[in-house]
């Protein structure tokens, strides 16, 4: 069938058959990375402050937090743009991890809010700890489901 005038062209997203797969625009996985090492830092330096007790740890973990959330929100509006534009099916428990991540730092930041000792021990800690284990089981799947979706 030739291509009349009136059909959107082959490379136009209209015409793009429904894909699996993580749409990725410019700067989505940058920015994942990025906030996926800013929770990992925030971790860190709660542990600097449980063995150090120095305050400053508590306030670098806040701002480390405050990134996170940031570059993490930004690569949320990334990918809703390009599941958008691209027509991809989203691999929603990579989808659900994520919002998991999400949920779990910004409560993690809520809790860091708070003054000293009791911002960061136990719940604070942990939640850093919770967040990094998600991110990791993210990161799994969305490798997985990366050599899934090109050895076909």
């Amino acid at each position: 069938m030739a291509l009349q005038h009136s059909d959107p062209p082959a490379h136009s997203p209209l015409r793009a058959p429904l894909r699996v797969g993580p749409a990725a625009l410019p700067g989505q996985e940058t920015l994942t990375y990025f906030a996926a090492a800013f929770f990992t830092l925030a971790l860190l330096t709660d542990w600097a402050y449980v063995q150090t007790m120095i305050l400053t740890w508590q306030d670098f973990s806040s701002w480390l937090l405050l990134a996170g959330l940031v570059a993490g929100g930004v690569a949320v509006l990334l990918w809703l743009v390009g599941l958008a534009l691209y027509r991809q099916r989203p691999v929603w428990i990579i989808a659900i991890l994520n919002a998991l991540v999400l949920a779990a730092a910004f409560l993690n930041s809520l809790v860091h809010a708070g003054d000293g000792w009791t911002a960061i021990v136990p719940w604070g800690i942990g939640l850093s700890l919770v967040t990094c284990v998600l991110m990791l089981a993210s990161a799994v799947l969305r490798r997985q489901a990366f050599h899934r979706i090109h050895a076909a």
